[in-house]
């Protein structure tokens, strides 16, 4: 039997049989997996807290066949307090579908969990622009799992003097203004959105986060991204989005805005 120790994030959790828990797991050392905690919905179970939705653990795993067992787990932080908050819970929700839907079993990514652990910890403190972190975080996870777009030069034909620029999703990134000109479904794009999206991509979530950024930049940026994840990533799941653009629109109504 194979026993292994990593740290994991909880992506999904189905409950199995009465007081089971199937567990997708985004882990350190093996990738996306499926996990058993078995008896994890008891009250008084040891497992409990790390097989919650969003939870960040080291995980003693066992391997049985296809799938794993969770015999021990040590929480290192809940993210408990994201379910009492519908726009953190929305966007963490949203960004774990993104995970989940986009990563193979068994193939590790590093880059990705790290991102994925210090976004869900930005859901969880104060004074955080959520939807601007939301696009930092969309940004970064298409540079890591390989489909980067081009911002700082034209990706037509390499020139970094972009004079008015276009983003072009089909062609992967910022065209210069001759290039744009044989190109269809050319994006309007500002210069400061671009220069923005160089910066997120130069730095780690967490500094990208002590950036102050207009809602115009973070609407144009978000317009963008969503085109290009529609085009580069399958089966892209916008529910947790849209229910969460609802309620904010229904609030709006309810205060005659």
């Amino acid at each position: 039997m194979i026993i292994l120790n990593t740290q994991g994030i909880v992506l999904k959790a189905v409950r199995y049989e009465e007081n089971d828990v199937i567990l997708t797991l985004f882990t350190r050392k093996l990738g996306k997996i499926a996990a058993l905690a078995k008896g994890a919905k008891k009250n008084k179970s040891s497992l409990l807290s790390s097989s919650q939705l969003f939870s960040y653990s080291n995980y003693t795993l066992k391997k049985q066949g296809s799938m794993y067992r969770v015999s021990q787990s040590d929480i290192i932080k809940s993210f408990y307090d994201i379910s009492y908050d519908i726009e953190a819970f929305s966007y963490a929700t949203y960004i774990t579908k993104l995970v989940e839907g986009s990563t193979l079993e068994n193939q590790t990514n590093n880059r990705l969990f790290i991102l994925l652990a210090q976004t869900l910890h930005l859901y969880t403190q104060p004074d955080v622009d959520k939807k601007y972190i939301t696009r930092a975080f969309e940004l970064k996870f298409l540079d890591y799992i390989g489909f980067k777009p081009v911002v700082n030069r034209c990706c037509g034909c390499g020139t970094k003097n972009l004079g008015k620029p276009t983003f072009n999703v089909y062609e992967g990134g910022t065209l210069c203004k001759i290039c744009s000109e044989n190109s269809e479904n050319n994006l309007d794009i500002d210069i400061t959105t671009l220069k923005l999206m160089e910066y997120i991509l130069s730095n780690d979530i967490l500094q990208c986060s002590k950036a102050k950024v207009s809602k115009y930049i973070t609407y144009e940026l978000g317009k963008i991204l969503k085109q290009y994840l529609n085009i580069y990533v399958d089966n892209v799941n916008l529910k947790s989005l849209n229910l969460l653009q609802s309620i904010q629109n229904n609030k709006g109504v309810d205060k005659g805005e």
